[in-house]
């Protein structure tokens, strides 16, 4: 937090947390980069890829590492190995959406017709 002071006034200001917007351009490119190497078809599929790249990256870039580092992290400093460990995060969560969606199959456009269960 840095204080400024204006008019005779102190004012505080808050110190943006860097990390959080590294995070979501990782994960972001991370999601739109396996979109486009997999010729997903479709906007939907292509917007999803990068959500899940961007959780990606957070789970990565600071879930992971604050369990490595005994539960600490520290937002306002960047280091290369949580930059290393976000890109991990989203490549990883990437595959495992690809892959639960190989085993479920593709998305559909509307709700499925109910079934008799009778």
């Amino acid at each position: 937090m840095r204080c400024i002071k204006h008019d005779g006034a102190v004012h505080q200001l808050w110190e943006d947390d860097i990390n959080t917007y590294i995070w979501c351009a990782v994960g972001a490119l991370v999601g739109w980069l396996a979109g486009f190497l997999m010729k997903s078809e479709g906007k939907t599929v292509m917007i999803e890829n990068i959500l899940v790249g961007i959780f990606g990256a957070f789970v990565g870039g600071d879930f992971v590492v604050s369990l490595m580092n005994g539960g600490v992290v520290n937002d306002k400093v960047f280091k290369s190995s949580s930059l290393g460990m976000a890109v991990a995060g989203a490549v990883v969560l990437v595959l495992v959406v690809r892959l639960m969606r190989r085993m479920v199959g593709p998305l559909r456009a509307g709700k499925s017709k109910s079934r008799d269960r009778g």
